[in-house]
């Protein structure tokens, strides 16, 4: 194989360091901007959940219980909802809890209870001459958020909308634009290419007619 000339003469070394130095400096302003997100991403969601999972079948309102676990919330646009920090790919939203559940800090206590985030009130007893506290779940929660959710949802599937109505149209309109785009473009190329073709094709054929009447001398 051939070698370009001039090419052994170049210090690819440079080069690879110089690439390798602009190529550090791309990633740590990327991971610069990725950590920003990630902070602001995760001041967006100021109430901070601190939850116990219940397990058991709840007859005589006995439950066991797992290790605490922790999770952050935040309003939803039109503050109908709390939605979750975690899991982040699936975004889920929880009932709103009551301002008197928001304790100093946007701390919140809650219980899980199949997928449920109940809240959580401080007791405080003053027994025996001491003063304990303790962490249990709202006493008959009415749960009005999952109903309205509920009512939300259903109304906005039964509401037609634009796009449902017009859709076949629009799909008709794009698929007729492409095609006049491709028969534009198609007699656009015809004659940008095919007529010095041809010209080139009566120039050929004219000249072998000529040669055919060169006579010798």
């Amino acid at each position: 194989m051939g070698v370009i000339p001039g090419m052994e003469a170049v210090n690819w070394a440079h080069y690879l360091v110089q690439i390798v130095y602009w190529l550090g400096w791309v990633l740590l302003a990327v991971a610069l901007i990725v950590g920003m997100f990630a902070v602001y991403y995760w001041m967006s969601f100021p109430f901070k959940i601190q939850y116990w999972p219940l397990y058991g079948s709840g007859k005589d309102g006995q439950f066991a219980f797992d290790k605490p676990r922790k999770n952050r919330a935040r309003k939803s646009k039109d503050e109908t909802s709390w939605i979750l920090m975690w899991p982040l790919v699936k975004t889920k939203e929880i009932e709103p809890f009551d301002s008197e559940y928001i304790y100093p800090g946007k701390n919140c206590y809650a219980f899980d209870l199949n997928g449920t985030l109940i809240p959580g009130r401080i007791n405080i007893n003053y027994k025996e001459d001491e003063i304990r506290s303790e962490v249990n779940p709202v006493p008959h929660y009415v749960r009005n958020w999952q109903s309205l959710q509920h009512k939300k949802n259903v109304a906005e599937f039964s509401e037609p909308s634009w796009w449902d109505d017009n859709k076949a149209m629009v799909y008709g309109v794009i698929t007729a634009g492409l095609c006049l785009a491709m028969c534009g473009l198609t007699v656009y190329l015809t004659y940008k290419f095919a007529a010095p073709g041809i010209q080139s094709m009566d120039r050929l054929a004219n000249a072998i007619q000529g040669f055919g009447q060169i006579t010798g001398g």
